[in-house]
């Protein structure tokens, strides 16, 4: 077989052999990226409670103080801080922004007047 045969039979094997890996890669990863591992996990602070978003084992959001309350006051059990939690991620999820309200928080029980300091 001459050299211009060899190389015309090659190219064409060794293009497929690199291009179906490599597109084959790229539309998995793409895939990953629509998949992302997200969780609330309460954590314990000096003052109390608060709670971290993961996504994929990263820190997404940290949130030690109640949102929405003036000053900077914890929650005062873990599972207010998850309460919470759950319902932010649950915006996020929804493509709303992670905002909390007053309102929300008396919905949740978290706060019962916000005249009144916790």
């Amino acid at each position: 077989m001459t050299k211009g045969k060899y190389f015309k039979f090659l190219f064409p094997v060794l293009l497929l052999l690199i291009g179906i890996p490599t597109i084959h890669y790229f539309k998995n990863k793409k895939k990953y990226r629509e998949n992302v591992f997200v969780q609330v996990k309460p954590i314990q602070t000096s003052y109390g409670w608060g709670y971290n978003i993961l996504t994929d084992g990263k820190i997404y959001i940290h949130q030690e103080f109640v949102p929405a309350l003036p000053g900077k006051q914890s929650f005062k059990s873990k599972d207010e801080a998850l309460k919470v939690g759950h319902k932010v991620l649950s915006k996020i999820s929804a493509n709303q922004l992670p905002t909390i309200t007053v309102e929300e928080l008396k919905q949740m029980g978290i706060v019962k007047d916000t005249t009144v300091p916790r």
